[in-house]
């Protein structure tokens, strides 16, 4: 069955996810659907995404006719570089000058789950793949062009009537400040680790003391609630910044549960240094 194509500026284009069951008969109708909509269309490559299924799936025309199925792809070397001219079905009529890698290899399974590699030094073939795994990633062709060509593809858009800001990942997030400001507040209570010793040296009163714990103790909270803020204005960053892996779930909570891990860690010495 022919599926409609995603086109610009449906913004569709998102992150897709790993196929996991190869006995699905869904499975081969959707490639068989893919291969139908590139012959509609006349194109010679097609992602399951560009035709609204959010799977690592892209399928090619190679130039004897048949078909290459990639299946969960993903590119293990590079080799060399090269100014590739490429066009594409989401973005229509637009022509797009990318470098890409002149030799590539690919590992991926088939459509029956085995897994396999593929060599590739036809620079067109190399390209048409770079190009499909960039969908796969959630990125246009956009997201590899520089400042100059991006703003002529732009402007092709604007005469069309059809475009649309894109939010880029910023180079510095908001959310920065907040790690930045709970670091400080776990470098403060490492240097308090040693208070009960301080009175030995320095004479400080038991009253000093207590504040340094007192001031562990609301750290140890405020941490806590930082890494909450934290968390909710990631989750805001990662859908307006859809390609920013540092907005990925899994990297928000490797942050927040390192800096808990520390302020724990920080706390339960220093409980037990005031009470021994």
């Amino acid at each position: 069955m022919v599926k409609e194509l995603v086109v610009y500026p449906d913004d569709r284009i998102v992150m897709c996810g790993p196929v996991r069951s190869f006995k699905d008969p869904s499975l081969p109708k959707l490639l068989d659907d893919i291969k139908e909509t590139m012959e509609h269309h006349n194109l010679t490559a097609l992602t399951a995404i560009q035709v609204a299924h959010p799977f690592n799936i892209a399928v090619i025309k190679l130039k004897d006719g048949s078909y290459l199925e990639l299946i969960n792809p993903s590119i293990i070397s590079k080799e060399g570089r090269f100014e590739s001219t490429e066009t594409t079905s989401y973005f229509p009529d637009i022509t797009f000058k990318i470098p890409r890698f002149e030799k590539i290899k690919v590992i991926y399974e088939d459509r029956n789950g085995e897994l396999k590699s593929l060599s590739v030094d036809d620079r067109e073939l190399s390209a048409t793949i770079q190009r499909k795994l960039d969908f796969l990633g959630g990125a246009t062709p956009l997201f590899r062009l520089d400042q100059n060509q991006r703003d002529s593809v732009i402007d092709a858009l604007k005469s069309k009537g059809i475009y649309q800001p894109e939010e880029v990942c910023p180079l510095f997030s908001k959310k920065d400040y907040i790690t930045s400001f709970n670091d400080k507040l776990i470098f403060l209570m490492a240097l308090t680790l040693p208070a009960p010793l301080y009175k030995k040296f320095f004479d400080f009163k038991e009253s000093t003391i207590a504040a340094f714990w007192s001031f562990d103790k609301y750290s140890y909270i405020a941490t806590w609630i930082l890494m909450v803020i934290y968390f909710i204005y990631a989750q805001y960053e990662a859908k307006k910044y859809r390609q920013c892996t540092s907005c990925q779930i899994g990297n928000q909570i490797g942050i927040i549960l390192k800096r808990l891990a520390a302020a724990t860690a920080i706390f339960a010495i220093a409980f037990f240094l005031v009470k021994a």
